[in-house]
């Protein structure tokens, strides 16, 4: 459910940045303000300064700044409205929901696989083809109740039957994507199938992964459709399982296949993720984003496996997600690499190379070609290194990688620059379509114009929201940070008044205008919190003023 405006703003007024931060960290007083080691860069001077007349925290190491609910969301990787209710809970402020359908409805049908999860692992204790299946993979019993393996029966009317006593309705079976309707019938569309229950981040049941049991039959393994819980680009299997142990080495493994995860859990290497069966999306990378900065790719040996790691090292490098590539060639995945023990997978992990290093080597060994076929592999090799690099977006990484190429193959460094810019450009094309402001009337909303230009190119590219640093930069604007939250989780039904106003508007937006917007404002905000906070902590002036004068002359 929604959290209503009124419980947020109370949090908002009574909240005091240095109480809530205190909880977290050891607090110096300095002056007015307090200062702190920053706990979201490595530093050894304080530069993490936390002003209680203000409300406000700005580190002056690695620029992050906010109030208390920004503070708890960057420190316990949680999202706006968990952050609220933390803190609401520390000031016991009762919290008030706005009632929406579409809550209920999901609440309705995660009930709804919770009980047909309950009904499959019932049916895997009295299936003697799936616990033989089970004990020929090496499927330990803890890990079948750990990651609660069942069984799909081939008996329809099991499930029939079942739905029937549990008073399940045949449409919410529908919408979780279970079954298929003939006339006068259903049919589980895992029928026959081991099943591995898909969950979200938050432990909800959201879909069914199944692998047949039946010799020959295809597909080998069949997934849940998308459906209004599940979109198989947003989550990724095992990330509830394996989220404490993806935080604590602040690393992920990504795998391809069910097996695969299970298998690496079983014998103790758990900080795992697999991709549902499905290429890597930008979106499970975002969700990655919030708590690994390196990840390891390790997918299937063959040369779909390797194209597949290609494609998702583009994806996390553009989130700044470092990448590493398990190389190995001894068997074709690493459910069967398990099986060499634990030993075996630590020596593959632990050798495990940068992405674009191992790519280098790999182009190295191809550098002096005298055939044709020599040549296109030179040129295959380098065109991916040059394409992966074309999707970072951080320009200090990018710039990084195009010296280490450059070094590498003797090209200097402004040919390497060129090669990634032509890519980048065509990347770019693809993403931007150019509009221009012609109007700027404005609308009872208490919103401002800008505001409303930015609201209006957001209700148009959705996908934005999950941006973490575009949606940094949005937040800024107050009026607009509850709409946003609502429609970061998918609840717009409180909003749905508003956005369906802005629609309506004639306001022609583009990319760029709203850049301007963005960038006008945040230097604004960034010389406010400089000297709210900067002045009372007086050793940073020198830093302030120097901050300041470099700003004026980019303009």
């Amino acid at each position: 459910m929604a959290i209503s405006p009124q419980t947020i703003e109370e949090v908002n007024r009574v909240a005091n940045v240095y109480d809530v931060i205190s909880d977290y960290l050891p607090l110096k007083k300095t002056g007015s303000v307090y200062v702190a080691l920053c706990p979201f860069h490595s530093e050894k001077t304080p530069s993490f300064v936390v002003s209680p007349t203000k409300n406000i925290f700005k580190c002056f190491g690695c620029g992050i700044s906010g109030n208390a609910i920004k503070f708890v969301m960057e420190y316990e990787k949680i999202s706006y409205f968990d952050a609220i209710v933390k803190i609401a809970q520390k000031y016991n402020i009762p919290i008030k929901y706005i009632n929406s359908d579409k809550d209920n409805l999901y609440k309705g049908l995660y009930s709804i696989t919770r009980a047909i999860t309950e009904f499959y692992k019932e049916n895997l204790k009295n299936s003697s083809i799936a616990k033989e299946y089970i004990k020929k993979r090496g499927i330990s019993p803890q890990t079948v109740e750990e990651f609660e393996i069942g069984y799909s029966p081939t008996d329809a009317n099991q499930l029939k039957k079942y739905i029937q006593e549990k008073n399940i309705q045949i449409e919410d079976l529908e919408k979780i994507g279970l079954i298929t309707l003939n006339i006068d019938d259903i049919k589980d569309k895992f029928s026959g199938r081991l099943i591995f229950p898909i969950k979200d981040i938050k432990g909800n049941i959201v879909g069914f992964g199944g692998r047949t049991l039946e010799e020959g039959k295809q597909p080998k393994y069949l997934n849940s459709p998308d459906t209004v819980i599940y979109k198989k680009g947003n989550t990724l299997y095992g990330i509830y399982q394996s989220l404490p142990y993806i935080k604590e080495k602040e690393s992920v493994i990504i795998v391809e296949g069910y097996m695969d995860l299970i298998s690496l859990h079983q014998i103790g290497i758990k900080n795992v993720v697999a991709t549902l069966g499905t290429a890597f999306t930008k979106n499970q990378a975002k969700l990655l984003k919030k708590y690994a900065k390196e990840a390891i790719v390790m997918f299937d040996s063959d040369e779909s496996g390797k194209k597949a790691a290609i494609d998702a090292s583009k994806i996390l490098l553009s989130e700044s997600i470092l990448v590493k590539y398990a190389y190995y060639t001894s068997v074709k995945d690493p459910d069967e690499l398990s099986k060499q023990g634990l030993s075996k997978v630590k020596e593959v992990i632990n050798s495990s190379k940068d992405i674009i290093l191992f790519l280098l080597e790999k182009l190295k060994e191809t550098e002096n070609y005298d055939t044709e076929t020599q040549l296109k592999k030179y040129q295959t090799i380098y065109g991916h290194i040059v394409k992966i690099i074309a999707y970072i977006e951080d320009p200090v990484l990018r710039n990084s990688y195009i010296q280490i190429v450059s070094q590498k193959t003797g090209r200097n460094f402004q040919s390497v620059e060129a090669d990634v810019e032509k890519i980048k450009k065509l990347i770019e094309r693809e993403k931007i379509s150019k509009i221009s402001i012609e109007d700027e009337d404005s609308i009872d909303l208490r919103l401002s114009v800008k505001e409303k230009i930015i609201l209006k190119y957001l209700i148009e590219n959705t996908h934005l929201l999950q941006d973490g640093d575009f949606y940094d930069k949005i937040s800024y604007f107050e009026n607009l940070k509850y709409i946003l939250e609502l429609m970061k989780t998918g609840n717009t039904e409180p909003i749905q008044h508003i956005i369906d106003s802005i629609q309506k508007e004639k306001l022609n937006i583009s990319q760029e205008s709203v850049k301007l917007i963005l960038e006008e404002e945040l230097k604004k905000i960034e010389v406010n919190q400089f000297l709210s906070i900067g002045l009372e902590h007086q050793t940073d002036v020198n830093k302030i003023l120097n901050k300041l004068i470099t700003l004026k002359r980019r303009r």
